[in-house]
């Protein structure tokens, strides 16, 4: 009777672990095999659905335009040259010119700039020094005056030029200005060669969502 008993719990015992611990230990190797599968596959990218949240939306939008503005940057400017009268310039285009930090503007186009715009006084309270710029605003459009010397009667160097330069784009940078006109600033009775001053005019606003059109004035 006793095997009986032993035979009868055995038979019972097996039962149990094919029913039970068998489907159990089949699930967990079927786990640690998948397990080992995805960690030898490589990863891959997750792509999220747009979100519906307005905020995240917004922050979205603004990135995407930033990287646009990013990568399209370096084609946005653009100089040309054109014959012409500077003062004929579209108004939506600041102008600019060059003069000493005495703002004398006796010789030159400067005369028409001190003729047509005036305020030598509120150009002096500036106290601009050489390398720097002085600016009138004239409606919509801004009157840029590059200090490239202390002196009208001195002459500028390409140094002083590039840093009145700098200083202008980064008045423009803050006040949206995205037009200029200019003539070719520094040469004439400045004494400086055109083919150099465009160098450094490609290399200041290289970049900027700028365009400078050039006007070279030529008598009929």
């Amino acid at each position: 009777m006793f095997g009986r008993c032993n035979f009868a719990l055995y038979n019972k015992y097996t039962i149990v672990y094919k029913t039970f611990y068998k489907r159990q230990l089949s699930a967990r190797a079927l786990l640690s095999a998948a397990s080992v599968k995805r960690q030898q596959q490589p990863h891959k990218l997750l792509i999220l659905p747009p979100t519906t949240s307005h905020g995240q939306n917004s922050l979205h939008t603004t990135n995407a335009q930033h990287l646009r503005q990013s990568m399209s940057a370096d084609t946005k400017y653009k100089l040309t040259e054109v014959e012409g009268d500077l003062f004929s310039a579209p108004e939506t285009h600041s102008l600019a010119h060059c003069v000493g930090a005495d703002f004398v503007m006796g010789a030159g186009i400067a005369v028409m700039f001190k003729q047509i715009y005036g305020q030598v006084d509120k150009l002096l309270a500036q106290g601009v020094q050489s390398g720097g710029v002085a600016t009138l605003q004239d409606k919509e459009r801004y009157i840029y005056y590059l200090v490239t010397k202390p002196q009208s009667w001195g002459s500028p160097t390409y140094d002083s030029l590039r840093a009145s330069l700098v200083a202008m784009r980064e008045h423009m940078r803050k006040n949206n200005v995205h037009k200029l006109a200019i003539p070719r600033i520094g040469c004439g009775i400045d004494g400086l060669e055109w083919d150099k001053v465009s160098a450094e005019l490609n290399s200041v606003f290289d970049g900027e969502e700028l365009e400078i059109v050039v006007y070279n004035y030529v008598p009929k």
